[in-house]
């Protein structure tokens, strides 16, 4: 029991990480920006297009399950407040 525990409370930890930061360093270039081509070339990094920061993996999975219940939450409430102004009028 403890184990699942655990695992859940890491998920959870891990997509609101996600969730607070959707960008990491970019894994091709590190963080620079730029890559070493040969001995004096330097190249735009085609990843990161020049940024150094890349989409963690599964952060849009995470935004987008995020903005889908914060939409329903609304619908709730617009319902609710339908509900309650009909039940108030004759």
């Amino acid at each position: 029991m403890t184990t699942a525990a655990v695992i859940l409370l890491a998920l959870a930890v891990w997509a609101g990480s996600l969730y607070l930061r959707p960008f990491g360093r970019c894994p091709r270039c590190i963080g620079a920006g730029t890559i070493r081509r040969g001995q004096r070339r330097v190249v735009v990094c085609p990843r990161c297009h020049g940024h150094g920061r890349a989409q963690r993996l599964g952060s849009r999975t995470v935004h987008r399950l995020a903005r889908s219940i914060r939409g329903e939450a609304a619908r709730t409430r617009a319902e609710r407040a339908a509900r309650a102004s009909r039940k108030g009028q004759p």
